[in-house]
């Protein structure tokens, strides 16, 4: 019998927190022969393989998968995916946690309801204390949905609250019918995901119960990958993602122009985003990373369509003298 949920995790550094977070998706109200779990060791160096072995040995439903070399969070979560044998799928961060008898809860409303997405509610745990959701909570929240009118009556205020994929949970046929798949990258990859899965959702519902703990960790790799990117991780975050969330837009019926317009402003501000990191470069990153915008340029003539005239000038004076 297939699982009802397959909980994917990918793992890279994080031996300090990985425990705990296992932890918290055994500390559960169905069996464990209902859900499995997909623990995905893309190449990390220190001994958090050991930790995931040792529950191994408790949980006959805990599966380790290996990458011989890191290959980034985007792609770990693919591979966790393919394997992957539950109706639904929930992807989670190694170093977070999920709320304690929280499965039965979610997998009622998405069994209940034939549910896509299930999208609800998160705390955020900063040393031992967890912190209050703080953004606005979701409305109609006993409400099937499409994706499209949850976006025009929820998202278009609201575009950033839907970004996090691990605060949604999706049906995996949906995603597959749909081939909406992580971008294979390290930085921005929940935002073309998680836009376009609620967007072709056909039945959708939100919630704000928070099944899902986000630990402040300042020294995680997306923290820090966020807080200094490398010249390629934010050339990946800004033209690659930019141009996957445009690239949305070709889905959208003409007549729905107020989601269209949110997408390509979204668009924008992605593509557009390097401007905050780029004058905190050192000279030689400066210079990488503008031979790979120039290389992008060249290649990729979709970037000048997305951008507005003002925006196209202020990019080609980038390009031709780097500031």
């Amino acid at each position: 019998m297939s699982p009802r949920l397959s909980i994917v995790i990918p793992f890279y550094n994080v031996e300090k927190y990985i425990a705990e977070c296992l932890d918290s998706v055994y500390n559960q109200d169905i069996p464990e022969e209902e859900y499995e779990v997909i623990c995905v060791n893309d190449a990390s160096p220190d001994g958090s393989r050991d930790i995931v072995l040792e529950y191994q040995k408790k949980h006959t439903n805990l599966i380790l998968v290996e990458h011989e070399v890191n290959r980034k969070l985007g792609a770990a979560r693919n591979t966790g995916r393919r394997i992957a044998r539950g109706k639904y799928l929930w992807n989670v961060d190694s170093d977070d946690m999920i709320a304690p008898n929280c499965l039965s809860k979610i997998l009622d409303k998405c069994e209940k309801n034939d549910l896509d997405v299930l999208l609800f509610g998160f705390s955020r745990r900063l040393g031992n204390i967890n912190e209050s959701r703080g953004i606005n909570p979701w409305k109609n929240t006993d409400y099937v949905f499409n994706g499209l009118s949850f976006w025009r009556e929820q998202v278009l205020n609201n575009m950033g609250e839907i970004s996090p994929v691990w605060t949604q949970v999706y049906s995996r046929d949906f995603l597959d019918g749909n081939d909406i798949w992580s971008p294979e990258i390290n930085m921005g990859e929940d935002v073309p995901f998680t836009y376009k899965s609620i967007l072709f959702a056909g039945r959708m519902m939100c919630c704000n119960d928070p099944y899902y703990v986000y630990r402040r960790n300042q020294a995680s790799l997306s923290a820090s990958v966020r807080k200094m990117p490398t010249p390629p991780t934010l050339y990946e975050n800004c033209f690659i993602c930019g141009r996957m969330v445009y690239g949305v837009i070709a889905s959208i019926p003409p007549p729905e122009k107020e989601v269209r317009e949110s997408l390509l402003k979204a668009s924008r501000y992605i593509l557009l985003e390097f401007h905050q990191y780029y004058p905190r470069f050192t000279r030689n990153e400066k210079r990488q990373f503008l031979h790979l915008c120039r290389i992008d340029a060249l290649q990729n003539m979709e970037t000048f369509s997305i951008l507005s005239r003002k925006q196209r000038i202020k990019h080609l004076r980038f390009l031709i003298i780097g500031r």
